[in-house]
């Protein structure tokens, strides 16, 4: 068959002026799948014809693409099709086609796999023969389509969620061959008393992967003094603060590699000495919350372009204050941004960034949710709409509180009390949430231990586990960060 401008000539060809119809999401979306399988073509997203590669508003209004519910929310002019053209296929060569094909296939075919349930369909080859596979995701039945589907691969996304990233995550994770607990994984970052940094990952299955040198793996030469991670359209985005006072950031791809780290204040500016950070997405930015300069607090936004706004302090909008200790953030889908703090005079305060970009003044946490004695290390995160803070009190336990969308906070109860175990005294503490309302913590302890609990959604805790156990022994940590490898 014959290339046109490098697009193959009979697929849904791209149009001049596709990008207006054409979400940043979905182009971020053929991006990697092209990078996932260097020499694959962008076969077009929108083109003017009836179906999901066209826009809802242009469609009959009795077309398949735009009757169910799923298709009758998002905006009216973006298309919401993929054609994923292999070169090798179209010479014949099924190998590579097929194998992603039949990750798709057996996705889709798989009641316990709910990764496809955002899309409604795809078309492909499985095998080598002339005849086109593929599933409609939606009704959970075979489908196929016209023989140009034996050279690129046809996806269909629902159109409520064609501007968002985590159903392309999604798709992306059974293109690579994960499992659904790889997809599901929670990443886990510590420094070590060495100058170490390590990563290591847990399934929803309870299983660990072993601990990884992140240094060895980005070239890195900084001592990190503190680290946090946020996860962000798919990609762990690592923060560390350095023994050289700068803050240094890196990304583990979708498919796995890690960048560089490279320095962030040649971008955001320099404020003095960065000794805590914090991290989270917001409306698919990465925002960075640190203790630098003069111990203030600074805050800066890493855009999806990769541009970092310059550091501020929120001082000047939250209140001026002294004696930080640590830093927590956590971002909400409505777009707010929430942090918390410890402070060396014990105190436990909190501020909110709304979505107008204004900061509420500083709130006694502990006025609200009781006063254990002294605060220490703290970490943050949002479940469901609720804000949910943990706390090290030292000698006083690992502490947990939930702030209502309402603005009324639960107390501050200790963890220990619901674990049937014991962390011992602990130097830091992390947390994760997911949408089906699980709360995960990490507590690392004096004595070496890198405890692990699950609060579940009703309440229950599970006792704490030593990672250690399941994923080697990484020597004593000291600073710890977790991020949840998918909302769900």
């Amino acid at each position: 068959m014959a290339l046109t401008a490098g697009f193959l000539a009979g697929g849904a060809q791209p149009q001049a002026n596709a990008g207006a119809f054409e979400s940043d999401a979905s182009v971020w979306l053929m991006q990697q799948m092209r990078a996932m399988q260097p020499g694959t073509l962008n076969g077009g997203m929108y083109t003017n014809k009836k179906g999901y590669h066209n826009t809802r508003a242009a469609n009959d209004p009795s077309n398949y693409s735009v009757v169910d519910a799923e298709d009758k929310g998002g905006p009216a002019n973006l298309a919401a099709a993929y054609d994923w053209t292999f070169e090798d296929a179209q010479n014949g060569s099924f190998g590579t086609i097929a194998r992603y094909s039949n990750r798709l296939l057996a996705s889709g075919k798989d009641p316990n796999d709910p990764r496809l349930d955002g899309w409604r369909e795809f078309f492909g080859q499985t095998d080598n023969d002339r005849e086109v596979e593929g599933w409609d995701f939606r009704y959970d039945r075979a489908a196929t389509s016209d023989d140009t589907h034996l050279w690129h691969i046809h996806l269909s996304e629902d159109r409520d969620k064609v501007t968002g990233y985590d159903n392309k995550v999604a798709l992306l994770s059974v293109l690579k061959g994960e499992t659904v607990n790889q997809w599901r994984s929670t990443q886990l970052f510590t420094t070590t008393s060495t100058g170490g940094l390590v990563h290591t990952m847990r399934g929803r299955d309870g299983s660990w992967t072993g601990f990884a040198d992140v240094k060895a793996a980005t070239g890195a030469v900084v001592t990190p003094v503190d680290t946090a991670s946020a996860m962000v359209a798919g990609e762990q985005h690592a923060l560390v603060a350095g023994n050289d006072g700068e803050l240094w950031h890196a990304i583990r791809r979708v498919d796995g590699p890690w960048t560089p780290f490279g320095n962030v204040e040649d971008f955001a500016g320099e404020i003095g000495a960065i000794t805590r950070v914090a991290a989270t997405e917001v409306g698919g930015a990465l925002h960075v919350v640190v203790l630098g300069g003069e111990n203030t607090i600074h805050h800066s936004v890493r855009s999806p372009n990769g541009s970092w706004t310059a550091l501020h302090s929120v001082e000047p909008f939250a209140g001026d204050l002294s004696g930080y200790v640590d830093v927590a953030a956590a971002g909400f889908l409505n777009g707010e941004l929430q942090v918390a703090v410890s402070m060396s005079t014990g105190g436990l305060l909190h501020t909110l960034r709304r979505t107008d970009g204004n900061w509420s003044p500083w709130g006694d946490v502990e006025a609200f949710a009781g006063n254990p004695g002294a605060a220490q290390s703290v970490s943050a995160t949002e479940v469901n709409g609720i804000f949910h803070l943990v706390a090290n009190y030292g000698f006083a336990g690992v502490r947990h509180s939930t702030r209502l969308p309402n603005g009324n906070w639960t107390p501050l109860l200790k963890i220990d009390d619901y674990t049937g175990n014991k962390t011992g005294f602990v130097l830091d503490v992390a947390t994760t949430g997911f949408t089906s309302g699980e709360l995960h913590v990490v507590a690392l302890a004096a004595g070496g231990s890198v405890w692990h609990a699950a609060r579940y959604p009703d309440g229950r805790w599970s006792a704490w586990g030593d990672v250690r156990a399941y994923a080697g022994n990484p020597g004593l940590a000291t600073r710890v960060s977790i991020a949840a490898g998918w909302r769900s």
